[in-house]
């Protein structure tokens, strides 16, 4: 078996769908059914997830909430207007089928067709059909959370991510609680948070044995990336954020 893991190549942007012809896209199986992973083992196809997942900063959020979201087997119209309500959504670089296939190319959702007695439209079921009697027989297209994309789903929640930044450098957690409790307050922008931290010891630190000061948009940067903070008209508390708040002042 090759176990040389291959390089996750990024799907043909698709017209974003407005969800009243789900089978319009059934036409296109070389875009939209995921790859083999016979020849994968899990861990490279979790390594490939990853990337995918995290490549973008923009599109990060987005990309793990369809994981979330799909875990029960979700329509493509469902998971398009879930993923545009979303805040992250609104700062993404791609639109939401986009997103959506990007996932299944990386092994993170499978790509499901059914007809409409809600059977499962296979390979096999299409052998011999031409592509209008397919388009006839596909009523529905939808995205459900693979084996791969719930564990990746499981260790990387925003919850341990917080937990994992408080532990990289205690000395920062009073700081990281003032931010969250700042930003809690009321939408801020990163010059609200420069001037909430300015002069801060905090922001010195030893790079290459030179004592340097960091951008206070660094501890913003790091919360966000811990799932803490989403723009929104302004840096705000995400749901897990303001969890993570209050366990912070409970403790």
């Amino acid at each position: 078996m090759d176990t040389a893991e291959p390089a996750f190549e990024e799907p043909i942007p698709a017209v974003q769908s407005d969800g009243a012809d789900e089978s319009a896209v059934t036409d296109k199986s070389e875009e939209t059914s995921a790859p083999a992973i016979d020849e994968l083992t899990f861990d490279q196809a979790y390594d490939i997830l990853g990337r995918c997942v995290t490549r973008h900063p923009l599109n990060r959020d987005v990309l793990y909430d369809a994981l979330v979201y799909c875990k029960e087997e979700r329509i493509l119209r469902d998971a398009e207007n879930h993923l545009a309500a979303l805040p992250a959504f609104a700062t993404a670089t791609q639109n939401q089928y986009f997103l959506l296939m990007s996932l299944v190319k990386a092994y993170g959702l499978d790509y499901l067709e059914r007809d409409d007695a809600g059977e499962l439209v296979t390979a096999e079921r299409k052998e011999g059909l031409t592509e209008d009697e397919i388009d006839d027989l596909v009523a529905t297209v939808s995205f459900k959370t693979t084996e791969v994309g719930l564990e990746f789903v499981e260790q990387n929640k925003p919850q341990a991510r917080l937990v994992s930044l408080l532990q990289l450098n205690p000395e920062r957690n009073d700081t990281y609680r003032e931010v969250l409790e700042f930003v809690d307050e009321q939408p801020r922008s990163y010059n609200d948070v420069k001037e909430l931290l300015a002069g801060r010891p905090v922001l010195q630190t030893i790079i290459d044995g030179k004592l340097e000061t960091m951008q206070p948009s660094v501890f913003v940067d790091k919360l966000e990336r811990a799932g803490a903070l989403v723009w929104n008209n302004g840096w705000t508390l995400t749901r897990e954020g303001k969890e993570f708040l209050i366990d912070l002042k409970n403790k």
